[in-house]
């Protein structure tokens, strides 16, 4: 897959093909150079995948938790006659939901509303559809941790204000 990309890779750091040598340098026990990492990002993502994998629940019953809530908020959203902008179940994120806006209303209106209220939506990102959609996250510790109330209380906000 790497070799046939044809888009260019906009971070010089970040670049694969200019890593590539340089790890494949050090495998075969050859010194080589082309930058010098951000060493305490490096350390802190390490620090972080290891809470994370050493956290119960594990790593699959957070992915089915995700996927659960993300159902749960999906059901509820679809349930007040409102639609999602996925095409389909198959293609919707278990991170995040994104719903169009009710008829006669758009972005500016609601988000303030809810922010108000201490709750956070985001607006739409896609450039032809933007100002018609919000965006619900459901991820990390709002999904993990109920007694937090995060996602029910997302979901009665904005059907009270709405």
């Amino acid at each position: 897959v790497f070799e046939a990309r044809t888009a260019p890779i906009n971070n010089y750091y970040a670049s694969l093909r200019k890593w590539l040598p340089i790890m494949q340098a050090y495998e075969a026990r050859r010194p080589s150079y082309f930058a010098t990492p951000a060493v305490q990002l490096v350390q802190a993502l390490r620090t972080s995948l290891k809470q994370i994998l050493a956290q119960t629940p594990d790593i699959n019953d957070r992915f089915s938790k995700h996927a659960a809530v993300s159902q749960y908020v999906k059901q509820v959203v679809t349930g007040w006659g409102l639609r999602l902008v996925p095409v389909s179940p198959e293609k919707a994120a278990n991170t995040m939901t994104a719903v169009y806006m009710p008829d006669g209303m758009v972005n500016a209106q609601l988000l303030p509303k809810v922010a108000a209220r201490g709750v956070m939506l985001a607006g739409g990102l896609h450039p032809d559809i933007a100002p018609k959609y919000f965006r619900i996250g459901h991820m990390g510790i709002s999904v993990m941790d109920d007694h937090r109330g995060h996602i029910d209380k997302v979901l009665q906000v904005f059907v009270e204000d709405v």
